[in-house]
Order: structure tokens, then sequence, then C-alpha cells
């Protein structure tokens, strides 16, 4: 095949474009369509990217017009041509969204923009292009689709712990967290020991940071990690002021710290109901988070270990606590079968930490009731014993749908979708996201890449979800 070859004059913006007709149509003519497409997008963007060579400098005082783009549907990082009218070129000064998610813009010739999809804008994004003044956006919608790969990361399937390897490794873990280093930090509790471990990837290696036959230290469920610090915390169920720390300073050296209430504070809590499953790091004020069973919210100094109970919410089994990044200053959490009131069973509840009582407490984001399956506007959304929860940087949460063997995410934009695993299918299968399966996955962590890392607890794994 004999190349494509371009010449340019830039002083007086001459291009001079000599291509062979002939032989694009003799490919064309012996090529599957899928590749026709193909080369008419790269022949259409690389004269677009030509074009950028000729300024064409915003007007404010004329509309900024959009007439259409290509291609139509994609994933993430793919390229797209935006066309219009007024757009300026300069890529700096152009914002392009798809739906909240901000594309990377990487040109412009004043009437054509050339962009990146962005990672999980939701489902069918609408784009829209923002020059000085002017928003405006196209009626059309984007088919994003989503490129997903689950792979097992560590376990054998045996339900034990067993230190090695990633090949040679046994894990059972439940909760999971990771630090800015790509250190993800296990909870187990099951399979004859209780203990806390440390997973790198990079190192090849599984090892347990604290280990017992019986629970008293620390009979660990979620682990939370402060990222600017590296500290790990996890709490211990039974006892309600006891929780423990892990400094990487220190090489993750088990330390354990006492909340210290009021006794009028303390008093509170019903002893029967002192569990505390979770204890969650917050950004928005540097404040440790944790929940009893009887519903009382408490917040801990990470120094002074100062705590006061801040909220009194339902009571019930708690199995999923998170901070959205984006909005800081909201903590969730998933509550069980047994939560009261019944309205809150099966149940991701919100909490504005910012009045938490003047707010009027948790609010339900999703539908009533529970033990079943429905994607869709999370206020439809069913889920089916919800466990851990965890979000991205971008303010989209996943959730491990133990009841569904699947992972859901719930989108910045309020959409639940699945992606990964077959709902109501218990199994294991690395692969696609359609392909894939799970049996009771019960903790999730996602790094700042975006990658989910799963507890997939009754498969006795550690899998991998990476989103494209």
């Amino acid at each position: 095949m004999k190349s494509k070859t371009f010449v340019y004059i830039r002083g007086n913006q001459l291009k001079i474009s000599i291509y062979y007709t002939f032989t694009l149509l003799k490919i064309m003519r012996n090529t599957k369509p899928f590749w026709c497409i193909f080369l008419m997008f790269y022949l259409f963007q690389s004269c677009a990217d030509n074009e950028v060579n000729s300024k064409a400098d915003y007007d404010p005082n004329k509309p900024v017009k959009l007439t259409s783009f290509f291609p139509k549907e994609g994933g993430a990082k793919d390229k797209i041509l935006l066309s219009g009218e007024n757009f300026g070129s300069d890529p700096d000064k152009i914002k392009v969204y798809f739906n909240n998610a901000r594309a990377a813009v990487v040109s412009s010739s004043g009437n054509k923009i050339y962009a990146i999809v962005p990672r999980l804008p939701g489902e069918n994004p609408k784009i829209s292009v923002v020059v000085g003044s002017d928003s405006i956006a196209f009626d059309e919608t984007y088919v994003y689709n989503i490129q997903a790969q689950v792979s097992t990361v560590t376990g054998t399937g045996d339900k034990t712990f067993l230190a090695g390897t990633l090949d040679q490794a046994k894990v059972y873990g439940k909760y999971l967290d990771l630090d800015a280093q790509g250190n993800l930090f296990m909870t187990w509790r099951d399979g004859g020991s209780y203990g806390v471990a440390r997973i790198n990837e990079k190192e090849n290696i599984v090892t347990a940071l604290y280990q017992a036959a019986s629970s008293p230290n620390p009979y660990a469920n979620g682990v939370t990690v402060d990222r600017g610090t590296g500290i790990m915390t996890v709490s211990h169920e039974s006892v309600a002021e006891v929780f423990f720390s892990f400094d990487p300073r220190e090489a993750w050296t088990l330390r354990q710290r006492n909340a210290q209430f009021s006794a009028a504070d303390y008093g509170k809590i019903v002893q029967a109901d002192r569990y505390a499953n979770f204890v969650t790091f917050c950004p928005y004020d540097g404040y440790l988070y944790t929940r009893f069973r009887d519903g009382h919210i408490a917040k801990i100094h990470p120094e002074t270990y100062a705590a006061t109970i801040v909220h009194k919410g339902p009571y019930g089994s708690q199995y999923g606590q998170a901070i959205n990044p984006a909005k800081p200053w909201e903590l969730y959490i998933t509550l069980h079968s047994n939560a009261t009131p019944i309205e809150a069973r099966q149940g991701i509840l919100v909490l504005d930490l910012r009045d938490p009582d003047g707010t009027g407490g948790f609010k339900r984001i999703n539908a009533p009731g529970g033990g079943g399956f429905r994607d869709g506007p999370v206020a439809d959304a069913i889920f089916n014993l919800p466990k851990d929860i965890k979000f991205d940087n971008d303010g989209n949460m996943f959730i491990a749908d133990y009841g569904n063997h699947c992972i859901r995410m719930l989108s910045a934009d309020g959409i639940v979708s699945t992606v990964a695993g077959q709902p109501t299918k218990a199994g294991y299968k690395d692969g696609g996201p359609i392909e894939s399966l799970f049996n009771q996955p019960w903790g999730v962590a996602v790094n700042d890449q975006g990658d989910i890392y799963i507890a997939d607890w009754n498969n006795a794994r550690i899998r991998k979800l990476v989103i494209e």
C-alpha cells in the first residue's frame, strides 16, 4: 500500500494533501465494514488535525454552534470529533463534558474539536461544549460502552489464610482498602483465623500484618486508609471504644487505640448493640467516623482519640461504609435485613456530616424493599444484601451486591448499572463484564486509577476489575 503524504507550508497556511484515492477504494472493496469505517475516520481525523494550523479565534459576539459528532459510540480513551462553529482554536479555553465527566480537549480548528472520551460518564451521556460564556449541548446522546476486564489477583479457592506469593497465597477476605502506594489491605475473620493482611501486586506478595486463631485483637471488619498519611485503621467490632491503627512508618505494627467518650455520650450507646463494623476516615474534617448497631454515629479525633456522638439513626447491622471523595462531607452506609424501621432494610443511606441532625439524618437513596435485582435510576434500583461500598475519585460508587453475585456501580449522575458479574448467577470466571462470575462478593476497594479490587468471599479469592 502506498502511503499518504501531507505537505504543509505554514507561512500562508497552504496545505497540499496528496493521497491515493484509488488505493483506499480498493482497500474498502476488500475489507470488512468495520475497517472501512475506521479508515474513513482516520482520514477524517487527519484532515481535521491539519485544520488546526489555521487560527480561528472565538468571537464572543457570535454564538457557538454544534452540528454533529463522530463516532456516535465508543468507550473511555476513544477519540471523538465534534463539528460546529465558533469554537476558537485554543484548546485550553474549550471545555467538553460527557454528562458531568470532563473530556480532554486535544485540539481545535475553530469548527472542529478533537477530544478524548472520559471514563465512566454515565449511560448515554449528553455531550456539551463550553467556550467563554457560551454553553451548548448536542441533542443526540453518545452511546457509551463500558470496556472492562476481570482477573484474579490472588487466592486458590481454599478458605483459609496462607501468606506467600500471589499465585500460592490463600485468602478468605471480607473487607478491603488501598493506600496511595498500591498496598491493598484485607481483613478476614473466617477459615479458622482472624487477621489483617497486606497484598502488593508489584511485590508479588501477600503478608499477614496480624493473625490469630481467636478473635480478641482485633475482631476486624471494616478497614480504612488515610491516603495522605498512609495510616490504616480497622474496627474492633465488639468493644465500643477500641479500634486499631497500622502506621507504615512503623512497618504497620498493630497499635490499639481507645476512643475517649464522655460519660454522657458513652452512656447513650446500647451495650448489647455496641458492635461497630467500620471506622472511616473523612477528608472533609479529618475525623474518623464509626457507627454502632444501635444506630449511633460517633466521630473520633485521629490523634487525641476524643470521641463524640453526632447522630442517632436507624437500628441494624451494617455491611458497608464510605465517604464520597467528590463530596467528602457525605457518609454512606449499607444496612442489612434486620434494620428498623423496615424502610431502611437493604438500603444505601447517606448522612450529611456538615449538619448531621439539622438535615434530618440519614436519607435512603435506593428503592424500598430488597432481595431482588433492578438497574436504572438509583431511586428505582434494588439490591440483594448489599455489602461493602467504595468510591472512585469522580464520585462513582461501587457496590458488592452479595446476594446478586455481581458488582454494581452508582454513577455520579445517579444511575445504577451492573459492571461485572451475571446477576443472580454464582460462579467463578474471569473475563469481560458479561462473562465474568462471582460468588457472594463482600468487599471492594478502588485505587486512584479507578481499578476496583473485590473480595470474592465465597470463591476465596481477590479479584480485580479494570474499567477503561
